[in-house]
């Protein structure tokens, strides 16, 4: 298990809106999607290790072509405005 993902019994504590920090370990920006699915230009935002969101709710989507689950999260895009996309969920401490 890394280092920023929950045990299954903390998960089972989560709800929806909790605030997390994006963990990339490196210097790389995380992808943020429009959908969960791996997709031709299905990105639509990359957020800094740091950058505080928001979950919406405690729902894991399993990519199975990635072999990871996301996270739907709300986030501050780069104009300052409200914007929802989905996240890998290692990526904010949630299991892979």
């Amino acid at each position: 298990m890394d280092n920023n993902e929950l045990k299954i019994d903390e998960l089972e504590q989560i709800t929806g809106g909790t605030q997390r920090v994006v963990n990339t370990n490196t210097v790389d920006k995380a992808a943020i999607r429009r959908d969960p699915f791996k997709a031709p230009n299905n990105q639509i935002a990359a957020l800094a290790s740091g950058t505080i969101v928001n979950t919406v709710d405690d729902e894991l989507v399993y990519d199975e072509n990635t072999k990871r689950n996301y996270v739907k999260i709300q986030f501050t895009n780069s104009k300052g405005v409200l914007q929802e996309g989905w996240i890998a969920a290692s990526i904010v401490g949630l299991p892979r």
